[in-house]
């Protein structure tokens, strides 16, 4: 397929490209869509809740476009890269697609062929192949020779038409498509008649297509491609094809075509967008780009109903409005800008300042506006074009006669812009009745968003739980993959931070644990022999964790169960935690780390198993007789605490930003913002409720939520916060222990090196060193290098001390010991005769 044209030149050297493909049987059938990858940290609709409630809902370009009208059949595009094509071993490529057609020395006569310098040659090098492949591989080289040839090339094509349907299948599609490009290529050309050729040419596309729908072998989509290829019949001004460039740069050409032939075309290209194809979504693009830069240019479009709707859905997708007073801005892609709307481009709906509506889309709604379209297909469309330029009688006219979601959609903001929460809650209700199966008005990203800002509005009423829900259904449908992406797509795919907002720091720890048994399943764990089995095919250490990922991909609802047990750990109820963390025999949530050459290995330990061991040295630390085995429980602790307290305790978003394995200090959440840039900011708040107010500000937010957030705050509040927590257990250790033991010293040398980044809580434990322990040699360097602590020695410590004191004391007033020993040898003996003397039995 080929959709609207280059420049002269580049499309010389396309038309080359086609000529040589077409040869081999590769014909060069479409374009590659380009996607860019997004910032590393999704859209949240929490950060600004007044913009996104306001926000005009927009289903993409791309979706819209390749809705206009239904598929016909089952024709399917197939626009392959031509480097794999070019491959004979590739899945894609014509050698693999025709085993099933040729044996390999039928196939080998096909090479042969090909490789013939005309289609005499050609023809005679395939003695013995089938009538219809071997009549066909001679046209394709004529057609390659060119010039003279091209006539030959006609007949041969249309002698492989002329055979029995059944002998023909093999290659009649191929033959009409390359006998609508001999007839395409004539127009224009001298002692050609324009008007027949295109003629000829449109009944030799048509007849593609119905030879494919009747069964016919289409390996190569062209049935599909011949829709574009007829479109850029219709695309002449003047006998001069216009090409892309024409239509982007708005050149003259573009004027000329006949408004009736750019509406022929758009609806062929439609009809090609709607089986598939991706370069027929370029071409839609660019002739809607073109007809919305002047109102002399849409005018002889907007009457038609198709081309109204392709035009519409342009401008509410890939337009915006002016920032700043910058033109430019409305072509502006920014999906993380706090102006963006649900399409990435500036949107003056969310009544962000600095914003105007665009005067094209503005001007496109007062043409609209002369037509009677209450009642016409893609109505709601319109109305929501009305309401982003502020036209919101018209827009609630409009909605009001449609019963479509996105016109329930519609009816929500507006009832919020009126003040009527009651309404907009109930219209809420309505649009999404059918999710996740909508009627055809919104695409499944879009329902994904009217889910989530539906939580949006049901968390500004207080209703917490409920939130959660809706965002919880609404990030399980923006994560859906396959694979071992899908972990990380459930960390990094939409409104997912959103849920863990109202998850940890909104719900208490039991709203979320009741929730989470009642509604929360985790996913099922791969069998073993599976992932054994499949591990045969993976190479490298963590082959096990992408097998069972790809079996049984990891879930919003498995990260959801892992951030109510580190909340639970947190509040100290570790048995209660452990059931929502990953079975120890799951292969999917292995951790790993990676080497000074950066490769990767599994760690030894597994979370459940870790945080079983963290409750027992907590146990232990707080039951133990012994006080030395109290205090190797707080050191046990710890060392958990510090080297897995990010798996085990850690906070989903501020201050741990467990979300992304501790790599950000920002980027989920409310208070991202106070780790980084903190010179150009105002000071935080000393208080959790301080904290509260000044990072939940603007409308449609609680004062629950606010006390409800202050109380879920990190204790200590600090970035990393279980290292202080492990800080803290190093010094309870120290109060169990004596002070000029050697474990003394050791558990704040390692207390301080846990918290070095912390000057001041680094200090406070060295100076408990300095003030009550022992000198150490690890001292020099305290807090860096240091030793493990001996509680054993720790535990003989007193005893020892008491002997060595003895001796010194002894040393030191030898005559006194010397009468006190003599006087308790006396005294044992006046004891011991005593004794006696009791037990001598009586005469």
């Amino acid at each position: 397929m080929k959709n609207i044209g280059k420049t002269a030149k580049t499309a010389r050297a396309a038309k080359a490209a086609r000529i040589a493909w077409a040869l081999g049987g590769f014909i060069v059938v479409g374009a590659a869509t380009v996607v860019a990858c997004g910032p590393d940290f999704p859209l949240q609709l929490l950060d600004n809740r007044a913009g996104t409630l306001k926000n005009t809902p927009a289903n993409s370009f791309a979706w819209e476009a390749a809705h206009l009208v239904a598929p016909v059949g089952k024709l399917q595009a197939d626009e392959g890269s031509t480097y794999e094509g070019q491959r004979e071993d590739a899945p894609g490529s014509l050698r693999m697609r025709e085993k099933g057609q040729l044996d390999d020395a039928q196939f080998a006569r096909l090479k042969a062929m090909r490789a013939q310098p005309d289609g005499e040659a050609a023809y005679a090098a395939g003695a013995g192949l089938p009538a219809a492949v071997r009549l066909y591989t001679a046209g394709a080289q004529d057609y390659r020779a060119g010039g003279d040839l091209l006539a030959r090339a006609q007949q041969r094509f249309e002698a492989v038409l002329a055979l029995p349907a059944e002998q023909a299948s093999e290659r009649a599609v191929w033959a009409a498509y390359m006998l609508g490009r001999l007839h395409a290529a004539n127009l224009g050309a001298a002692g050609k008649d324009g008007a027949a050729e295109r003629k000829q040419a449109i009944a030799a596309y048509e007849k593609t297509r119905a030879l494919a729908l009747a069964g016919a072998a289409d390996p190569l989509g062209l049935a599909v491609a011949s829709y574009g290829e007829q479109a850029r019949l219709h695309l002449f001004a003047r006998g001069e094809q216009c090409g892309w460039n024409d239509f982007s740069e708005g050149k003259d050409c573009v004027d000329g075509i006949a408004p009736a032939d750019l509406k022929e075309a758009i609806r062929l290209y439609a009809q090609q967008a709607a089986q598939g194809s991706a370069g027929a979504l370029s071409s839609l693009q660019a002739i809607s780009f073109w007809a919305l830069q002047s109102g002399d240019s849409t005018a002889p479009l907007i009457d038609d109903a198709l081309a109204r709707r392709l035009l519409v859905a342009y401008a509410l997708a890939r337009m915006g409005d002016i920032v700043n007073d910058q033109k430019d801005s409305v072509y502006a892609y920014d999906a993380g800008a706090s102006t963006s709307g649900a399409s990435g481009f500036a949107d003056a709906a969310r009544g962000d300042a600095g914003v105007k509506p665009n005067p094209v889309l503005s001007s496109l709604v007062d043409a609209l506006r002369r037509r009677a379209l209450e009642g016409a297909p893609g109505a709601d469309r319109v109305a929501a074009l009305a309401y982003r330029t502020g036209r919101y009688d018209l827009a609630q006219a409009l909605a009001q006669k449609q019963d479509t979601a996105l016109s329930w959609w519609l009816r929500a903001k507006l009832a919020l812009r009126s003040g009527d929460n009651d309404a907009a809650a109930q219209a809420y209700a309505r649009a999404l009745q059918s999710f996740p199966r909508t009627d055809g008005s919104l695409e499944p990203a879009s329902a994904g968003l009217l889910m989530a800002e539906q939580g949006v509005f049901t968390l500004s009423r207080g209703q917490y739980v409920e939130a959660l829900d809706q965002f919880r259904r609404a990030a399980r449908g923006s994560t859906e993959q396959t694979g071992s992406e899908a972990y990380y797509y459930s960390s990094f795919g939409n409104y997912v931070n959103d849920m863990s907002y109202v998850a940890e720091r909104v719900l208490t720890v039991d709203e979320l644990k009741t929730y989470i048994d009642a509604r929360v399943p985790a996913s099922p764990m791969p069998a073993a022999d599976a992932v054994a089995k499949a591990t045969r095919t993976e190479q490298g250490p963590m082959a096990a964790r992408y097998a069972a990922m790809s079996l049984s991909p990891p879930t919003v609802d498995d990260r959801l169960r892992q951030l109510l047990a580190r909340r639970l750990v947190r509040e100290g109820r570790v048995e209660e935690a452990l059931p929502y963390f990953p079975d120890e025999r799951d292969e999917r949530f292995v951790d790993s780390s990676y080497d000074e050459n950066g490769k990767e290995s599994p760690v030894a330990w597994r979370t459940r198993a870790k945080a079983r061991e963290y409750g027992q040295a907590l146990d232990q630390a707080r039951h133990a007789w012994r006080s030395t085995r109290r205090a190797e429980g707080w050191y046990r602790a710890a060392l958990i605490a510090r080297r897995q307290g990010m798996e085990i305790m850690g906070y989903e978003q501020g201050p741990d930003y467990a979300a992304y394995g501790g790599s950000y200090p920002f980027g989920a959440g409310r208070d991202g913002s106070i780790y980084y840039d903190e010179s150009a900011r105002a000071p935080r708040p000393d208080t959790p409720l301080g904290r509260a107010q000044a990072d939940l500000v603007g409308p449609y937010i609680t004062d629950g939520e606010r006390r409800r957030y202050a109380d879920s705050e990190a204790r200590p509040y600090k970035r990393f916060h279980y290292r202080d927590v492990a800080a803290g257990y190093t010094l309870k250790a120290a109060d169990e222990l004596p002070a000029r033991s050697q474990a003394f010293a050791a558990v704040l040398c390692q207390g301080t090196g846990f918290v070095f980044y912390d000057a001041p809580r680094a200090a406070e434990l060295y100076r408990r060193y300095v003030k009550e322990g022992a000198a150490v040699p690890f001292a020099v360097d305290f807090g860096q290098n240091c030793v493990e602590p001996d509680f054993a020695a720790a535990a003989r410590f007193p005893y020892v001390q008491a002997w060595r004191g003895t001796r010194r004391w002894v040393s030191q007033h030898r005559a006194v010991a010397a009468a006190a020993l003599l006087a308790a040898a006396l005294a044992a003996g006046v004891g011991a005769a005593l004794y006696r003397r009791r037990r001598k039995p009586s005469a």
